[in-house]
């Protein structure tokens, strides 16, 4: 009977093996079907219905997971229907599923920035990878972390504890690390010979010319002023934003290849039509919002009365500005504090005119108190309505008293006039700072003008940035009008991924990632997250008082930021909202590709509080779908029970058994659950170690016993964020133990080894009479092989550490414990070590000094130094290695060094640097002597994929005894309460 059948898969006639599921057959033919249910390591149970398929005949749609193919049988995974039934499904799940995705801090920020990341690397002291992090929504994020008034803050659920966490503090604390460190200047991406010109070196401009250099295309800014920075330059104070640190943090955008034209208006000096005849294949206009909005009174044209963006970009530009004695500012937003402020530096007694009360004012509450200390006079509830003018020159001001009537369209109260209250009064200066608007004579003469709006503003798609006019694309305040500087940045990204899709010839479609949200700050209970944490004043940046501010010419900066400690501390108080899994959440991402919504079959969700009773395991009830994959492989994988289903009903829930802590069930802390569950309902209880961040991940091997059992790696910013087993992999049921998952956390990592102490260390040897090399039995071939070498270079006994026993686990495919393959030791001569050996000078390969005479001892580990080592070197751990592990089967498995790490810690490295054969310090040259010497090793030589590769090396399995880094992890194991012997 032949082992294929034909079936019809998608249209398509395929073979596949007779006995397949239909999951299985379409796997193989590169179809993914989706499951939540589903593991290699489990039984089909089909309790999702997420993977069901079309057959025809078929009374209804079926499991893929559960269902074997069959002769002749036509399928289909992606009918309508199909697809159909799969947002059902996913609306199902969603309407009871509670948490957030991203954090609210997140969803806020009008670029997206990855706050809740960036913060946990601050916390972990991890500056500059707090900056990368940042940069890769935001370029500007010094800019910003001066003057942005932060909304994100405005939705941290510390606030419902205390305060909300600094977060633009801390952005301004990492950015200007930075700076002073560097800058991080990404390195552009490939070059695609397409050239975009960007209209405009503002805040929007630059963050598009930043990410489209990230891209690979050619980059040119045509800016119409002398420097860049927009209204960040030309409309922000330089005592609120240092002209010096803004002009370093625009020098990394250009230094990645953006060439700039200064003083080149659009309308004067080219037009659209231009810069496409020179070549540019895509353009975005980002030309800012300078045009002042007119104050609608009588004489408000004559000399001395001029706009607030004018007033603050003349004296940026150094023009002369007549203030004379007395100065009105005409608005309560915060460009009219910041006039306020220039003005009386420039020696003019100030007054602002506002026509609402103070409480309606719309600049930020620190600006208000700030300018007030300065010495500005607030006149509130008061109107200008008319200019009065004397000589041809503006000299005073007729005013109204106002009263506050019902709201109108912004939530504010209605100013309305007192009949009888006008009243004049004497200025010499008058600056009208009640808003913007962008100035669009500058395409008037363009043959092919893009559609504008009635408020001047370009007609865009505001999810692509696109206007009317393909290939011109628009960001910033010309775009939705005047707002925040964060936004500007947000759309200038957004316009640069568009235009990359539209140089590169793809559909302009830019998608958002699905994501859930437990809700607005405001419609949340303070009751649910005040208790769960210890209260923490927040830290606050230290403003100077309003005599220092003024002091001298008055534009130094006039606050201080945090400093290093302070930072750190502030960013401990996060309390991490985002969901740990948002970059592998299989109920987002299918959510996301089918269109799935909570929001259809919307009701009351169930709600728990997170269990972090086990310090290793966190379990967060209301995120669960009840697919049972964890209770599964508990029970049928590792029979161990620790995990059951609570309730019945709608109120069914995944939990440790009674609802005891985890710890008390019997549980290993295999983490099995957590490679299964599809939701980040069960994650690594790590907090702020683990970011959560996008990271690379490697396959390697475990070499903490005999089993070789292969592992994901997971790395961020040269941090090891978690591990992982492998679906599929072929040793020990691609199972792991907890050992193999968490010994990552005691991992330390070191730099480099003293040149004083190697130099001390081959004395010491060259010295000894009778030394000795003692090695782990769980060393790589590698790394035993070159302590052989160095044990023959001395002429000193070569020793592995030998047991008593070997201990079989309790649960299938836990640790074996006390067993190694010895069979390359023998091979190399290697004997048991025995503490009686006499000896005058002895080396220690990650195992703990066991000597019963007076010797000198060298210590070489992966891990905490040796107290009793006269020296010590430092090697990389295997996680850190490559190289490869001879497990009990005489396989060799695989190390792949997912970490970046200097290349003369690697074990065979530092033995071969010790032995003075520097020309073994390679992997390369390393195998071929060891492949020479054992010949069954041969297949070291031709390595290439995969991770278990069969030797002609007999096993030879042996109880040895516990190297240094498996006591660390028991002592690791008891620090935590956590059983482990």
């Amino acid at each position: 009977m032949s082992d294929k059948i034909s079936i019809t898969l998608n249209g398509r006639a395929v073979e596949v093996r007779a006995d397949a599921t239909i999951r299985e057959a379409a796997e193989a033919q590169g179809i993914h079907i989706p499951t939540f249910c589903h593991d290699d390591r489990l039984k089909p149970f089909a309790s999702c219905f997420l993977c069901v398929v079309e057959v025809e005949k078929a009374r209804g749609l079926l499991p893929a997971c559960a269902t074997r193919v069959a002769p002749g049988m036509v399928i289909r995974t992606d009918s309508e229907e199909v697809n159909k039934s799969r947002r059902m499904a996913l609306d199902l799940l969603l309407s009871d599923h509670a948490g957030d995705c991203i954090a609210p801090c997140e969803a806020t920020c009008p670029a997206g920035i990855d706050i809740q990341g960036y913060i946990a690397h601050i916390a972990n002291g991890d500056f500059d990878a707090a900056v990368r992090l940042i940069k890769q929504r935001n370029p500007l994020p010094v800019v910003c972390g001066r003057i942005c008034p932060h909304p994100c803050e405005s939705q941290c659920r510390r606030g419902l504890v205390d305060e909300p966490v600094a977060i633009n503090p801390l952005k301004r604390f990492s950015s200007e690390y930075d700076l002073s460190h560097g800058p991080f200047v990404p390195p552009p991406g490939n070059a695609t010979g397409k050239r975009v010109a960007i209209v405009g070196g503002g805040p929007a401009g630059l963050s598009a010319a930043h990410f489209l250099r990230q891209a690979g295309h050619g980059v040119e800014i045509f800016e119409a002023l002398p420097a860049l920075g927009g209204m960040a330059r030309y409309g922000i104070p330089r005592f609120r934003m240092p002209w010096d640190i803004m002009d370093r943090e625009i020098r990394a955008i250009l230094d990645q290849g953006v060439t700039v034209h200064y003083n080149q208006k659009l309308g004067r000096d080219f037009t659209l039509s231009d810069l496409k005849a020179r070549g540019f294949e895509a353009i975005l206009l980002a030309i800012g919002a300078h045009l002042a909005k007119p104050m609608r009174v009588p004489n408000e044209h004559v000399p001395g009365v001029m706009g607030g963006v004018d007033f603050l970009r003349k004296v940026v530009l150094g023009e002369p500005v007549e203030t004379g004695r007395r100065v009105a500012v005409i608005g309560g937003g915060d460009t009219a504090m910041d006039c306020a402020r220039v003005a009386r530096r420039l020696g003019a007694e100030v007054t602002l005119v506002y026509r609402r009360s103070q409480k309606e004012m719309p600049a930020l509450p620190v600006e208000q108190e700030e300018t007030h200390e300065e010495g500005v006079e607030f006149r509130l509830l008061t109107a200008p309505v008319e200019v009065l003018v004397a000589d041809g020159r503006a000299n005073g001001l007729r005013v109204v008293t106002m009263t506050l009537g019902e709201p109108d369209a912004s939530g504010r109260r209605r100013p309305v006039p007192l009949e009888g209250s006008e009243e004049d009064l004497p200025f010499d200066l008058i600056i009208a700072a009640i808003g913007q608007d962008p100035d669009l004579s500058c395409i008037e003469g363009e043959a092919e003008k893009p559609q504008t709006t009635r408020w001047q503003t370009f007609v865009y798609d505001e999810k692509t940035q696109t206007t009317s006019i393909p290939g011109l694309f628009t960001a910033g305040d010309c775009a939705f009008g005047p707002d925040i500087l964060i936004r500007a940045v947000g759309e200038g990204r957004r316009a640069a991924l568009a235009m990359d899709l539209y140089l590169r010839g793809a559909e302009v479609k830019l998608t958002k990632p699905y994501a859930i949200s437990r809700g607005r700050l405001q419609d949340l209970e303070m009751a649910d997250f005040a208790p769960r944490y210890v209260h923490k004043k927040r830290a606050l940046e230290s403003t100077h008082p309003a005599t220092q501010r003024l002091a001298g010419d008055g534009w130094a900066p006039i606050n201080v930021g945090l400093d290093q400690v302070r930072a750190m501390a502030e960013a401990t108080r996060c309390i991490e909202c985002g969901c740990t899994a948002r970059f592998d959440c299989d109920l987002r991402n299918y959510s996301t590709h089918y269109g799935a919504t909570e929001q259809r079959l919307a009701g009351k969700k169930r709600q728990y509080l997170p269990d972090n009773r086990h310090p290793l395991v966190r379990i967060e009830s209301d995120k669960c779908i009840t697919c049972g994959s964890c209770v599964r492989v508990c029970a049928e994988v590792r029979d161990i029970h620790a995990l059951s289903f609570i309730n019945r009903g709608f109120v069914t829930r995944v939990g440790p058994n009674f609802d005891d802590p985890l710890q008390e069930t019997g549980c290993d802390a295999c983490g099995m659950c957590i490679d299964l569950c599809p939701t980040g309902t069960l994650s690594n209880n790590s907090g702020k170690e683990a970011g959560p961040w996008i990271w690379d991940a490697e396959e390697t091997t475990c070499t903490r016993c005999s089993r070789g059992c292969g592992l994901r790696v997971y790395v961020a910013e040269g941090r090891v964020v978690k591990v992982s087993s492998i679906d599929g992999d072929p040793v020990n049921g691609a199972v792991i133990c907890a050992e193999g998952r968490f010994s990552h956390r005691r991992m330390r990592q070191a730099n480099h080894n003293d040149a004083d102490a190697m130099a001390g260390a081959r004395s010491l040897l060259s010295g000894a009479r009778q030394p000795a090399v003692v090695v782990s039995a769980r060393l790589t071939v590698e790394e035993t092989y070159a302590a052989a070498r160095l044990a023959r270079q001395y002429n000193a006994g070569f020793y592995f550490t030998s047991g008593e026993a070997v201990q079989q686990p309790a649960r299938p495919y836990g640790k074996i414990r006390g067993e190694a393959n010895i069979a390359l030791l023998t091979r190399l001569g290697a004997t048991p070590w025995k503490a009686t050996t006499p000896v005058d000078c002895l080396v220690v390969v990650n195992v703990p000094v066991a000597v019963e005479q007076k010797a000198r001892v060298i210590a070489i580990h992966s891990g905490e130094p040796v107290e009793l080592a006269e020296i010590n070197l430092a090697m990389s751990d295997s996680l850190q290695s490559e190289g490869a592990f001879l497990n009990r089967d005489g396989a060799l498995t695989m190390l792949r060094n997912g970490l970046p790490d200097a290349s003369e810690l690697n074990g065979y490295a530092v033995l071969a640097a010790l032995a003075g054969e520097t020309e073994m310090a390679t992997l390369t040259a390393l195998r071929r002597e060891l492949a020479a010497e054992v010949a069954e090793l041969a297949p070291l030589m031709a390595l290439t994929v995969g991770r278990v590769i069969p030797t002609g090396l007999v096993p030879q399995l042996a109880a040895v005894a516990a190297d240094s880094r498996e006591l660390a992890f028991g002592a690791f194991m008891r620090e935590l309460q956590l059983p482990w012997s």
